[in-house]
């Protein structure tokens, strides 16, 4: 009996610790810098605002809209200073979900791994002072203007965030995209895709970004 009783008494005493983390610890909301500044001083880039859903500090549920623009000058002829020009401008919306790869949920700093579907509707224009014309001979401007066009791609996101002072956080994110639809371009594909970037089939980007807790 006693060493039959042993075994349940260890049994008795062995309690599974319950997670006690409310399902909703708040939210961030907050802009991205980089696409800020790299619209400043380079052909393009973007101006973009991000919500971020704080579920049991392993969630993340993130919602991101913005604004692409950018415009393109390529010289053709540098003694007359001609040059070709693209223009891209349109909003552009992300939704997907973030996920805490740390350990302690509790902890200011947390180390992000997660993914996104977005979407583009924009506007192209593409402008060529000099196209030769193929029967009469000769040159004429060019210009096309191509509205509506859209774009759907996905993204694979790796970032950190930190929470710096009172609400104020300070993060960064790396992110791969792959583009895997789009609608048909008149003079084949468009220079830059607001929120994709350069228009490749794939490409690399990030963001640096200060939020605020809500």
């Amino acid at each position: 009996m006693l060493f039959l009783s042993a075994p349940l008494s260890a049994q008795k005493r062995i309690e599974v610790a319950k997670d006690t983390t409310a399902f909703f610890q708040g939210a961030v909301a907050g802009v991205d810098l980089f696409g800020a500044v790299q619209r400043q001083v380079s052909d393009y880039g973007q101006y973009e605002a991000f919500l971020r859903l704080n579920l049991k500090g392993k969630y993340f549920p993130t919602f991101e809209l913005g604004r692409g623009d950018a415009e393109h000058k390529e010289d053709i002829d540098e003694n007359i200073g001609k040059q070709i020009t693209t223009k891209s401008k349109g909003l552009y919306g992300r939704i997907g979900c973030d996920f805490n790869v740390l350990k302690n949920k509790h902890d200011i700093y947390k180390l992000f791994v997660g993914f996104r579907y977005a979407y583009t509707k924009f506007d192209f224009e593409y402008y060529h002072p000099g196209v030769k014309d193929p029967v009469w001979g000769g040159t004429k401007d060019c210009f096309v203007e191509d509205k509506g066009r859209y774009a759907h791609w996905l993204e694979g996101v790796f970032g950190v965030d930190a929470k710096i002072v009172g609400p104020v956080h300070l993060g960064w994110t790396f992110r791969y995209r792959r583009r895997i639809a789009s609608s048909d371009y008149k003079m084949g594909d468009v220079w830059y895709v607001p929120g994709f970037g350069r228009s490749d089939k794939t490409n690399l980007g990030g963001t640096f970004n200060i939020s605020i807790g809500i």
